[in-house]
């Protein structure tokens, strides 16, 4: 129950997800978020990537799991997947297989089923849920790929005297819209095809494909400033780049203005971490926000190399500057 509490909000838990799909060389997510008819949450998150055997799923499933081989993966703590979903659900699954010609294989955490047992009781089966293999067989037809399952969510959404009404799906559908406009912003780079600093992923929620989202508007905004300094210590370099978007009528038109987002909720830093952002318009205690600051946008750029050196947590959601 207390590693439920680490502070996960909903849209970093996902993220959480999809760095472990990304890790695993998938260049397919899929993400479905529903009500079913008894009005219980469900979230499926599905992928095309190196998927995992027996061994491999234990493995994936043990809280703080084997370090991964490649120290740039996004995919860092090997705590992620277990406690951004037990954060919200009480049921985690995990379904994979590791090549076309491999059964699917479920491992399951179930917190009720642990507490019950008095003992931490990973359940596994040959026979996974209907759903999950389903979209599974969808997404990976014939190929490696795993499943997420969340079932029996309960810190999603609040107690609905109609679980199944329409403000239950309102607020469902609102945290979604969340959800959507966080992976635009996060996997920015990944999202989009012309941006060579990341590798191509295809990113779905609920049927949609999510659609790049670049704070900095690149192209239309000024670069006022640049610089790539060497931390000799670590032997990496970090890039920071300031820039000073447009005002509302400077703008080409008004479609471009309304997706800057120009607000002074979103002026400071922008910190990304091997080109996912972590952190977002925040300037870190070094200024306040405040009017005369609402178009500056500036980036900070790191690689793995300076983990350490900035203190960053288990989320991947905060670094200390």
């Amino acid at each position: 129950e207390g590693l439920r509490d680490t502070g996960y909000n909903f849209e970093t838990a996902v993220a959480d997800l999809i760095d472990n799909s990304i890790a695993a060389e998938a260049t397919k997510v899929d993400i479905q978020v529903a009500l079913d008819f008894r009005g219980s949450t469900r979230l499926l998150i599905s992928d095309n990537g190196t998927g995992m055997n027996r061994d491999g799923l234990i493995q994936a499933m043990q809280y703080g799991s084997p370090r991964r081989p490649d120290p740039a993966s996004l995919g860092k703590f090997g705590l992620g997947l277990k406690t951004a979903s037990t954060a919200f659900c009480r049921r985690l699954s995990l379904i994979s297989r590791h090549s076309g010609e491999a059964s699917a294989i479920m491992a399951t955490w179930d917190l009720d089923h642990v507490i019950e047992n008095r003992q931490w009781l990973l359940q596994m089966s040959d026979a996974p849920d209907d759903e999950g293999l389903q979209k599974l067989d969808e997404m990976a037809p014939e190929d490696s790929g795993t499943v997420v399952l969340w079932e029996k969510v309960d810190r999603l959404l609040k107690k609905y005297q109609d679980p199944t009404g329409a403000p239950a799906r309102k607020a469902l559908e609102k945290r979604c819209g969340e959800l959507k406009e966080h992976i635009a912003m996060t996997y920015q780079r990944f999202l989009d095809g012309s941006d060579k600093r990341a590798r191509d992923v295809e990113i779905m929620l609920n049927g949609e494909a999510v659609q790049a989202w670049d704070p900095f508007q690149t192209g239309i905004a000024e670069l006022v400033a640049e610089d790539s300094p060497l931390v000799e210590e670590a032997g990496a370099r970090f890039h920071v780049r300031a820039y000073i978007l447009p005002r509302h009528d400077e703008f080409p038109n008004e479609e471009l203005a309304k997706t800057a987002k120009l607000s002074s909720g979103r002026q400071g830093l922008y910190i990304y971490r091997e080109q996912r952002l972590i952190h977002s318009a925040d300037w870190l205690g070094m200024f306040q926000k405040e009017p005369h600051y609402t178009l500056l946008r500036a980036e900070f750029s790191f690689d793995h190399k300076l983990d350490d050196a900035l203190h960053l947590d288990i989320k991947k959601s905060q670094i200390i500057l």
